[in-house]
């Protein structure tokens, strides 16, 4: 069935995607923070554990799952949970340690359309041509960006290997997005993000075994610990719920597109917290991703209304009738 993404009225759950917009544009400068004093992989697995942990103490003291769960339905939470968090997270942190915050951020802010096109794959909506216009834009506008990190279109790994690890972290998210929708039909969107989180993040962890073994945690600075804390906290355990909640509440194509306002918070924070500027040919290219996402996502019904009143008119005036 083809969902409406768009609604007319701002209600509960766009304020609580607001609010987790708003946490994760920071979680992108916290991780930097965290990634001082630990490596991506000891940084990733420490936040990982302590949300499962979280998600595993409230699910303990909480009722089981609800009557209408399905035979196979855990398995299915499990596989999101690999998606969501163990490759997503390989990917992610991976991308964000080797870029700025606010290029990552660019970057991260295209997930809408892998979104987009995945949910038109399965079924769940449509993208005209003008939508597939804006993912063009939007590849137009990210190459902008990764030059300006590169000092220049230069095409090789050392150059692009950043980028490309954040796309492949788009994929994953894309796919924890969709594909959680007909599973959040029967299992409640809390108890979903718990038991992916327990499973994806056991899974991870052998990734990061060797780096935790090399870590001297005595020597870890109280922004490190607090970095942790809200990443794994606030980022994971709050955020992943809520996120789970809209999907269930309004759709995976309409909750995607909170993340447009991601980039432009993300650099605004990574200003105040680690002082970092955009190049100039960046924020040209930001604001060119940004209006190919918006195209993609929900931009194009401009043009159907446009259409649809082009036709309004004619036939007013092929009837003699005046258009108000």
């Amino acid at each position: 069935m083809i969902r409406a993404t768009n609604g007319s009225r701002m209600g509960r759950t766009d304020l609580l995607m607001l609010l987790v917009v708003l946490l994760w544009a920071v979680n992108v400068s916290v991780i930097k923070i965290g990634l001082r004093s630990l490596s991506p992989h000891a940084f990733n697995a420490a936040r990982l554990a302590l949300a499962a942990l979280a998600y595993g103490v409230v699910l303990a003291v909480r009722p089981g799952p609800p009557r209408t769960a399905r035979r196979g339905d855990g398995w299915k939470a499990a596989a999101l949970g690999l998606l969501g968090i163990t490759f997503y997270q390989v990917f992610f942190i991976r991308g964000i340690s080797l870029m700025t915050a606010s290029t990552a951020s660019i970057v991260m802010g295209t997930s809408p359309i892998f979104i987009a096109v995945l949910a038109t794959l399965v079924g769940e909506e449509r993208i005209p041509p003008a939508g597939w216009a804006g993912i063009v834009i939007s590849f137009a506008g990210f190459m902008l960006v990764v030059a300006g990190e590169n000092g220049g279109l230069t095409f090789t790994w050392a150059a692009w290997r950043g980028a490309i690890m954040i796309l492949l972290a788009n994929v994953c998210w894309a796919g924890y997005t969709v594909f959680s929708r007909p599973v959040l039909e029967r299992i409640p969107a809390f108890r979903l993000a718990g038991q992916g989180a327990i499973v994806g993040t056991a899974v991870y962890l052998p990734f990061a075994a060797r780096d935790l073994a090399r870590v001297e945690w005595s020597r870890i600075p109280w922004t490190a610990w607090a970095a942790v804390g809200y990443a794994g906290l606030i980022a994971i355990f709050l955020c992943f719920a809520l996120w789970y909640q809209s999907v269930q509440a309004v759709g995976s194509a309409k909750t995607g597109i909170y993340s447009n306002l991601s980039p432009i918070l993300t650099i605004f924070f990574a200003g105040l917290l680690l002082g970092e500027r955009l190049a100039a040919i960046q924020a040209v290219g930001a604001a060119v991703t940004l209006a190919g996402v918006y195209l993609t996502r929900s931009g194009y019904r401009f043009f159907e209304r446009t259409r649809v009143a082009e036709a309004g008119a004619a036939g007013g005036r092929g009837t003699g009738q005046r258009n108000p």
